[in-house]
């Protein structure tokens, strides 16, 4: 699939739950793939910053109003808890 896994400023540096090269935003890395899928990303502009260069943004987010979704191509809003195993069943069949 060619893709790259990256996070949310607070994901990084907060719950360090990713190494700090992971972090996109305005002073993190900069996503510039044809595909981006924003999970559970509100939306902050520094994110935002970071992901200009993506071609296609997609996003799940449980909040409706999150900012990310005026950014997005595509949108699907519910909990990213059970939209994501979802997805990735989706993806591994047609994959296969």
């Amino acid at each position: 699939m060619g893709a790259a896994l990256g996070c949310s400023r607070p994901i990084a540096e907060e719950k360090e739950w990713l190494p700090l090269d992971h972090y996109v935003g305005i002073s993190g890395q900069k996503a510039k793939g044809d595909f981006y899928l924003a999970i559970g990303i509100s939306g902050q502009i520094q994110h935002l910053a970071g992901i200009q260069g993506s071609r296609i943004i997609a996003a799940i987010n449980s909040d409706k109003d999150a900012p990310i979704f005026a950014h997005a191509d595509y949108g699907i809003v519910g909990d990213l808890y059970e939209i994501v195993p979802l997805l990735s069943q989706q993806l591994t069949h047609k994959m296969v």
